[in-house]
């Protein structure tokens, strides 16, 4: 990290720039004047939006139903976190294949079920591309997710949900009132391994679409590939690397300053 941040203050085209190269900090002021620096952070921000709300709501709803006692419970489980543990790349590429336009199993599925009465492109519709790879990272992440969120749910006291259900309150009261403010602790930070996780994408984006089509999954780890093994503009990409480790750096700040709010004053 240190090294790409001193790299990013020379005007280079080389890992190793040259002293003659030292440009100050040119490059983060050439960074406001880059139009695909702008696209790549909204599509970023939608990017992690829609993938942190999607795979914490999954996650949590995998997880209520999961800590009740039922016959097959640990099958379940198991069965729960094949998405997580199964190799990025090859997942990247079956759902590729799972997007198919002609031969696709999700075109194929919902045809079918009436949903669409003709083949849609997902990866290659501007207005669909960034959908079809969000739903495909949140399959991935949502177990991990769901077996945190599990673990939490079974350290809460039982007394309070007999306490509740004596007071007469509803499935929907209890979550909010006693199962939600329980695990709080572990819901702020899993949001805050799923904000940094998905700043940071790169794999499943260039292997699916490689920020493609017409850029709208163009997130700033594919602008930094692009600009330093593609325009070969190594300084620039290192300022736009430094501009992503500030986001990550401001999500966590946001983080600690909520979890700081939450402690009891002495």
């Amino acid at each position: 990290m240190a090294r790409g941040l001193l790299v990013s203050l020379y005007d280079s085209r080389y890992l190793i720039p040259r002293p003659d190269e030292f440009s100050w900090l040119r490059n983060y002021y050439r960074l406001s004047h880059l139009p695909e620096l702008a696209n790549a952070l909204r599509v970023t921000l939608l990017y992690t939006l829609g993938t942190v709300v999607l795979s914490l709501t999954i996650g949590m709803v995998c997880a209520l139903p999961l800590q009740s006692s039922f016959p097959g419970r640990g099958v379940a489980r198991a069965i729960l976190t094949i998405p997580w543990g199964t190799p990025l790349v090859a997942t990247a590429l079956i759902w590729y294949w799972m997007y198919d336009p002609q031969y696709g199993l999700v075109n194929f599925a919902l045809r079918s079920s009436g949903v669409l009465h003709s083949n849609i492109g997902w990866l290659l519709s501007p207005r669909w591309a960034l959908s079809a790879v969000v739903l495909v990272d949140v399959w991935r992440i949502f177990p991990f997710g769901a077996v945190v969120l599990l673990t939490a749910l079974s350290s809460v006291d039982e007394s309070m949900y007999d306490s509740a259900r004596v007071d007469g309150a509803g499935p929907v009261t209890t979550f909010v009132r006693i199962t939600l403010p329980s695990i709080r602790p572990t819901v702020m930070i899993l949001l805050l391994l799923f904000t940094i996780w998905s700043l940071k994408r790169f794999d499943t984006i260039w292997i699916m679409t490689q920020g493609g089509p017409a850029d709208r999954t163009n997130v700033l780890a594919v602008e930094i590939y692009r600009e330093a093994f593609r325009n070969f503009r190594v300084g620039i990409a290192s300022a736009i690397a430094a501009l992503g480790i500030a986001l990550s750096v401001l999500a966590t700040a946001v983080y600690f300053m909520l979890e700081s709010r939450r402690e009891p004053t002495v």
